[in-house]
């Protein structure tokens, strides 16, 4: 049992880190690759060091009168800001000593490596922890998030890298507040929805899946956008949205 839950646990991350990789024009040395996923996965440490001494803190109401605002504190600040600029912490620190980080499109294959370590590595946790269901639910929607999350990252880096001044600052600067409003985001709708009503969750619930689909479609079109300059064959991740889009210009 304990293999297969292992197996649950780092399969999802591993095939997408394979997926994102083996659609680089030039694919980086698998060592190096490994290196990113590693620092990703040990960030987790200081991360989760930092939001455990905050968890307190936060949801204990340190705004009294106003409930709902320590929940979007927790999801947004002391959660996903602390993640997404742990991510970003160890990927600058070692892109900027990378020779192989040479072209836009390795931003995006080493962003979504790091945070698929954190998210392999947290991963193990929970499954070891809630068992066979929490496995399967994580492989579906938490581990791809992370990798969304890192995908935008990536993208936000790549678009910098090619550019000078305030505009690549401002590039950098979205590369972390981007995917913190999106895991944000995530997090506090399954929050709340996990304290609501049973009608209520629901909609909270569905309102969560629909931010994941829509999360999923933008960095589907800015990755393809990038392959496309870079003449790089779009992620079979793509696909669906291609299909959509060219039965649109049929009808």
């Amino acid at each position: 049992m304990v293999p297969a839950l292992a197996a649950l646990a780092v399969g999802p991350g591993l095939i997408l880190v394979h997926l994102v990789w083996s659609r680089d024009r030039w694919r980086e040395p698998i060592g190096n690759l490994l290196v990113y996923v590693v620092l990703g996965a040990v960030c987790l440490f200081p991360v989760a060091f930092l939001e455990s001494a905050l968890r307190a803190p936060v949801l204990s109401g340190v705004v009294e009168g106003v409930e709902a605002l320590p929940t979007v504190v927790w999801a947004f600040l002391a959660i996903a800001l602390l993640e997404e600029s742990g991510k970003y912490v160890v990927l600058r620190l070692r892109a900027a000593r990378d020779r192989h980080l040479d072209e836009p499109f390795d931003w995006i294959v080493y962003a979504v490596a790091v945070s698929l370590g954190f998210a392999t590595l947290e991963n193990l946790f929970y499954v070891f922890e809630g068992g066979l269901s929490v496995g399967v639910i994580r492989a579906v929607s938490a581990v791809p998030s992370h990798a969304l999350d890192g995908t935008l990252m990536g993208w936000r880096l790549a678009r910098a890298h090619r550019l000078r001044g305030p505009a690549a600052l401002r590039e950098r600067v979205l590369a972390l507040v981007e995917p913190s409003l999106w895991h944000g985001a995530y997090d506090w709708l399954l929050m709340v929805a996990a304290e609501a009503q049973e009608s209520t969750g629901t909609g909270l619930l569905v309102a969560w899946f629909l931010l994941m689909v829509v999360q999923w479609i933008v960095c589907v079109r800015r990755v393809r956008k990038l392959c496309r300059e870079q003449h790089v064959p779009t992620p079979p991740v793509a696909l669906p949205v291609e299909l959509v889009e060219r039965l649109i210009h049929r009808a």
